[in-house]
């Protein structure tokens, strides 16, 4: 078959073009690290790499719900463990209290510091977070968790909602706990309290019975405290290794990540040499084609 020299310079030309797309492509690899500029530059891979991306931003989210959780759980934790210092301290002055020996005025003497602790104790349980939501009330984050309707007499107005976060494909764990289950499960500590201080301002006889009362509310009150306490204990540990297994497998996404997707520059640095050959002997044999023209032969 015959070829013209017209046929031979449009092939020419159009491998020198073909040569400077793909050198220009290799310069924008090199330029931006990515192996992968457009999805038909490997396919299969960037399949693989919108997996990986899906699967690392998913477990950046639970990995930051996880966070928020430890973080207000330990909100929690700080507020019941002081509320648990205050009964117990309440327990110390019951028993005193208790005392046979003790006359009005010494009683009496105890119910300022058992006022101030049992204010104390409504503060705690009505304790914010720094959005100014109510950490006890359930979902009624909007409202003290415990209001004292009249004097002496305390309700609880929240509900008893208890927050499931995702921490994980398929695990929650709860982010809350109400001031139903700290100050109400199984009577009204609070309401308890106040009666008993009313009590030491003004009973002059025998008291042992309602010190054994206000004991027994303590004691309850101190272990519905102590198994919350013990069961925040457990979440935040959990919280504590599922946010290291994210951080790890992060890592490894990301690594997987880059190792399908990172240009090899000692590989693309070769290639480019090659291609500069290459763009180079095209041009230089185009030259010479150009000079076969029968005007150049005469």
């Amino acid at each position: 078959m015959r070829v013209s020299t017209g046929q031979i310079q449009r092939i020419m030309m159009q491998s020198m073009q073909q040569g400077g797309a793909d050198y220009g492509k290799l310069l924008q690899q090199m330029g931006s690290g990515d192996r992968i500029l457009k999805p038909s530059d490997d396919p299969l891979a960037t399949v693989r790499l919108q997996g990986i991306d899906k699967e690392i931003s998913a477990i950046a989210q639970y990995e930051k719900n996880a966070v928020q959780v430890q973080s207000r759980l330990g909100q929690q934790e700080t507020q019941i463990d002081a509320m648990k210092d205050i009964l117990l301290r309440l327990r110390d002055m019951t028993v005193e209290a208790g005392n046979g020996t003790y006359n009005l005025a010494e009683r009496q003497a105890l119910t300022q510091e058992m006022e101030s602790l049992k204010a104390t104790l409504l503060d705690l349980v009505n304790a914010r977070n720094e959005e100014g939501h109510y950490l006890f009330s359930g979902s009624q984050t909007e409202v003290p968790a415990v209001v004292e309707t009249a004097p002496g007499v305390f309700a609880y107005q929240g509900d008893d909602y208890q927050r499931q976060v995702a921490i994980a494909n398929g695990v929650t764990v709860a982010a809350n706990d109400t001031a139903e289950g700290l100050m109400f499960n199984g009577g009204n500590l609070l309401q308890d309290v106040h009666g008993f201080i009313q009590l030491l301002d003004t009973a002059t006889g025998d008291i042992s019975a309602s010190v054994a009362d206000m004991l027994n509310s303590l004691d309850k009150g101190i272990g519905n405290l102590t198994r919350t306490l013990t069961d925040i204990g457990g979440r935040i540990n959990g919280l504590e290794q599922v946010v290291a297994t994210h951080g790890e497998m992060k890592v490894f996404g990301q690594g997987l990540h880059n190792e399908l997707s990172a240009l090899d520059y000692g590989e693309a640095a070769m290639n480019m040499q090659q291609m500069l050959l290459a763009l180079q002997s095209s041009q230089q044999a185009f030259v010479n084609v150009n000079k076969l023209s029968l005007f150049s032969a005469l």
